[in-house]
């Protein structure tokens, strides 16, 4: 037990030098590369210490390929954007003025579902209040808006009513929204459910639909 303790506390120790190496750039961003990084000198950590009849010196060795590669990638990112969009891939615009980026949402595997979480976590609730959603490369979201502070023009939460494509019989039942009235919208927008991403009605009880 105590020479598992020991070993645990060196490769602790060596762990954390390495990381410092490394730079605080590579552990704040969380990029996909930097992750599998992270995963990797864990488990390479946990190996001797699970062996002990493993000498340290092969952890120590292998954490120290890891951590060179890392920084040598690191560094020929910063001086080549052609290869750091490689690695890290590009920020895509998913929302731009009232128009969504359906394309790029498909290539990353997000529906509106995920955006209205992402929008409402940043403070904003309404689509009409912001400019652009962008999902950066690490899958963080941004939302570029105007001056005015995020919300403080919602009265109420958007009622969702079509997302998808679907129609959220369960929103038009809980808030007594009648589905002749959607489809009379809809039909005033020239539109079929299967044609919306996004349709909602906003605070003033207005319908709002955003074209697939």
């Amino acid at each position: 037990m105590v020479i598992v303790a020991i070993r645990a506390i060196i490769l602790y120790v060596f762990l954390l030098i390495a990381m410092r190496i490394m730079g605080k750039g590579d552990l704040g961003e969380l990029q996909p590369f930097d992750l599998v990084v992270s995963l990797m000198l864990a488990e390479l950590a946990v190996m001797p210490m699970e062996d002990l009849d493993a000498p340290l010196l092969h952890g120590f060795m292998a954490i120290s390929v890891i951590m060179f590669l890392q920084c040598l990638i690191s560094y020929i990112s910063l001086k080549s954007h052609s290869i750091r969009k490689i690695i890290n891939g590009s920020p895509s615009i998913i929302y731009d003025h009232g128009k969504f980026n359906v394309k790029d949402m498909n290539k990353l595997r997000v529906d509106m579902s995920d955006i209205l979480s992402q929008v409402r976590l940043k403070g904003y609730y309404s689509f009409e209040d912001i400019d652009y959603v962008i999902m950066e490369t690490n899958g963080d979201v941004s939302v570029v808006a105007p001056d005015s502070q995020p919300g403080e023009r919602c009265k109420r939460l958007p009622i969702s009513v079509v997302l998808d494509g679907r129609v959220m019989h369960h929103n038009l039942k809980k808030f007594n929204i009648s589905k002749d009235e959607l489809d009379r919208n809809l039909k005033k927008s020239k539109l079929k459910p299967k044609e919306v991403l996004y349709g909602f009605v906003d605070e003033n009880d207005k319908f709002v639909f955003y074209k697939r």
